[in-house]
């Protein structure tokens, strides 16, 4: 498909769900991303439109970035006041995203609009359409690297369609400059495998831009989180469980 025809397709497809974008005061009201655990984590306790969040992959395999992404990702979409679950935008330019995986985090594929960009440009300017497009909730894409340039056009644009940009992205970025509103480190718990579900390390980092919306008294911390295999939830572990090695007494 010619880059000409990709925007057409890609126009058509937006203009099918377009959406009246929220007012100025929605946009400044807190949502939460369905799991309780994970709000507690967000300075704000929750997201905000017309904002990006980067999730960035922490040292170490397995570390969860792009499954607690889309975890937030569904919780948001379900979020709406009316009407039906919003709509996922996701941009793979390297052609690694699978629906069927995203569904089996409860995501419906029917309410994902998938883009596959052949090229950097066709990609970076997708990126740019879905998120100033008031038809989508949530637009999700990876970026490891990323001119500073077109990450303050991608910030504009999702102030302007009014959804949540999610980047998921490498370790190196972290000493690079953000327009993200909230930077999230997910690293894999090796060592603290569970029965029970898949576990992990996050912490919000410092930097990025409108930290206005944080918390008053707002403390950054490292927390551990662990999805349920069973229920598909997420769930806060106490930091005692944490610090306690498998097969040690807690109490000595």
């Amino acid at each position: 498909m010619s880059r000409q025809d990709t925007i057409k397709d890609l126009t058509a497809r937006l203009r099918r769900i377009e959406r009246r974008a929220a007012p100025a005061a929605e946009r400044e009201q807190s949502i939460g991303t369905g799991h309780a655990a994970l709000d507690s984590v967000l300075p704000a306790g929750g997201l905000r439109r017309g904002t990006l969040l980067e999730w960035i992959n922490g040292e170490g395999p397995g570390s969860g970035a792009a499954t607690l992404a889309l975890l937030a990702a569904g919780g948001l979409m379900r979020q709406q006041e009316s009407g039906p679950a919003g709509t996922l935008a996701v941009v793979d330019r390297a052609g690694g995203f699978y629906t069927a995986a995203a569904a089996g985090l409860g995501l419906s594929p029917e309410r994902i609009l998938l883009v596959q960009a052949g090229t950097e440009d066709e990609w970076k300017w997708a990126v740019e359409q879905v998120l100033r497009s008031s038809a989508i909730d949530v637009a999700l894409t990876w970026a490891d690297s990323l001119d500073d340039r077109v990450f303050r056009r991608w910030q504009l644009a999702a102030e302007l369609g009014g959804g949540v940009g999610m980047l998921v992205r490498s370790a190196e970025v972290v000493r690079e400059a953000s327009w993200a509103s909230v930077r999230l480190m997910v690293r894999g718990c090796v060592g603290e495998e569970s029965a029970t579900g898949r576990r992990w390390s996050v912490r919000v980092l410092t930097g990025g831009v409108g930290r206005g919306a944080w918390r008053a008294g707002y403390q950054e911390r490292d927390v551990l989180l662990e999805l349920s295999d069973e229920t598909g939830g997420l769930r806060l572990l106490p930091r005692l469980e944490r610090a306690v090695p498998p097969g040690v007494s807690a109490t000595g």
